[in-house]
């Protein structure tokens, strides 16, 4: 369930992605394959009909979303392989079944690859009643009509979506996206943490073909399909160009606890403790030193496990901060039996920068959180109140420039959170949260002059915001967001 509101003053222009690959392997059964194509067109996808009896691998590298229609073939090994693989880096896969009278080993085909390959679970309960085509108003009963939808999968409330013919209904570990009118789930789906730490797509399982069919559609059918894939086209994703700069920051180590540390200039006040397991100080570049050049800058970094006893594995920081009259206070892996190895990347550049900077991993879930933070602040006098904090690995990327901003930004909660956000001039005041367990991404830009900007991504349903925006003068423009439960 999200809401957005757009508060408007003067010109905002917000820009989300659309479009995008479609594959749709199928066995010429009636039109529903040429149905599910025609709608995922509609929405603006390029689509690829396939009837090959094996699946492609590397299918992450040529389609965003990936319907098995099937409903007559097993998935091989490899195949189950290659699906896991495409959830994995982000891709959004439905697989249809059927009735578990004639197509029991193809269900229970797509419950290993539930169970197998995506740690999950799914249990065939039976079969709704039959019906021909189209169904005639005495075939139609509480077990093959579709009349519930849940607005917690991330999809609009819907009581008219069709017929479900003989098809099975079933139970399992995911989120319900479709019941009947006697409440039994026939479409759920795993997203989040119901997949395996770091998988960032979606699997949707339903076990009936013929509801694809037009002579078994209602009103809301289509619409639910759409929602179905929404996220696979507005998804973000860390860029290549950032994947380099975040595996150079880890792949930097230290054999001993150590402090690469050059300043020049009056003034500096620096306060460095590091604790527990070989945390290191050695710039930007990852290889030299830390640097801090000039003016009255005041710098505390305090690394490693110094609050309890536990451990603090790895913590590493670059600086390089230029003149000017900066405070930066830092501090990685500060909390019991934390394993955090994290990485800072800071740069900054000049004027009167007050930036708190945190990031701790309570290893309460027991999985380690490897966060990375970077900035590149430049000039002005931003003020800057940074924290990811919980299980699982969170990632931030700012760029910001100059001028007065406020920045207020959180990552919490046992999710795989990502951020990219990049400002340019001007007295933005900008509040970020993305929490909860859902693995939430955010691509930014925003721009010039006076921005008051709210962003708020939560809930286990993993959620997906971009935004672009223009304002035509000072004072501008107001923009609130709401995504997840």
């Amino acid at each position: 369930m999200w809401t957005r509101l757009f508060t408007i003053i003067l010109m905002l222009i917000p820009s989300t992605v659309w479009g995008g690959n479609a594959l749709i392997y199928h066995s010429n059964y009636s039109d529903a394959h040429t149905n599910m194509k025609a709608q995922l067109e509609a929405d603006g996808h390029t689509v690829t009909l396939s009837t090959d009896g094996s699946i492609a691998d590397n299918l992450i590298n040529s389609y965003d979303i990936v319907v098995d229609l099937k409903y007559n073939n097993n998935i091989g090994g490899n195949g189950k392989t290659r699906y896991q693989n495409f959830v994995q880096a982000g891709g959004i896969l439905i697989v249809t079944g059927e009735n578990n009278a004639n197509f029991s080993s193809r269900n229970n085909n797509i419950e290993a690859l539930i169970e197998n390959k995506f740690g999950g679970s799914l249990t065939i309960s039976g079969n709704t009643s039959g019906c021909s085509s189209p169904c005639s108003a005495n075939q139609i009963t509480n077990s093959n009509n579709v009349t519930q939808t849940n607005t917690d999968a991330g999809v609009s409330s819907y009581t008219s979506v069709g017929h479900y013919p003989y098809g099975a209904y079933f139970t399992g570990d995911g989120t319900w996206v479709a019941k009947n009118a006697s409440g039994q789930i026939l479409w759920m789906k795993w997203s989040g943490n119901q997949l395996p730490s770091g998988y960032t797509g979606e699997v949707y399982v339903t076990f009936d073909l013929n509801q694809f069919e037009s002579a078994f559609d209602g009103t809301d059918f289509y619409d639910l399909m759409s929602d179905l894939y929404t996220e696979a086209v507005t998804s973000v994703t860390i860029s290549s160009g950032q994947t380099t700069l975040k595996n150079s920051a880890f792949n930097a180590t230290s054999s001993e606890n150590k402090v690469n540390l050059v300043t020049d200039g009056s003034n500096n006040t620096i306060n460095i403790q590091q604790s527990g397991n070989n945390n290191f100080v050695v710039g930007t570049d990852w290889t030299s030193a830390g640097n801090i050049t000039g003016n009255s800058n005041t710098l505390t970094i305090d690394q490693g496990n110094v609050l309890t006893s536990g451990s603090s594995v790895d913590n590493g920081l670059g600086i390089d901060i230029t003149g000017n009259s900066n405070t930066v206070i830092l501090s990685q892996g500060d909390a019991a039996n934390d394993d955090g190895g994290h990485r800072t990347w800071l740069d900054i550049d000049g004027s009167s920068n007050h930036l708190t900077l945190q990031q701790k991993d309570s290893d309460t879930q027991g999985t380690d959180g490897d966060h990375f933070m970077s900035l590149d602040l430049d000039s002005s006098s931003n003020t800057l109140v940074l924290q990811q904090l919980n299980d699982n690995d969170k990632v931030m990327f700012l760029d910001i420039n100059n001028n007065s901003n406020t920045i207020d930004i959180s990552q919490e909660g046992t999710g795989n959170h990502y951020l990219d956000l990049t400002t340019a001039g001007s007295a933005h005041d900008i509040d970020i949260m993305q929490k909860d367990n859902g693995n939430h991404a955010a691509r930014i830009d925003l721009g010039g002059y006076s921005i008051d900007f709210d962003l708020l991504q939560q809930g286990s349903t993993s959620q997906s915001y971009n935004v672009t925006s223009s304002c035509g003068a000072a004072n501008g423009c107001t923009l609130s967001t709401t995504q997840g439960e």
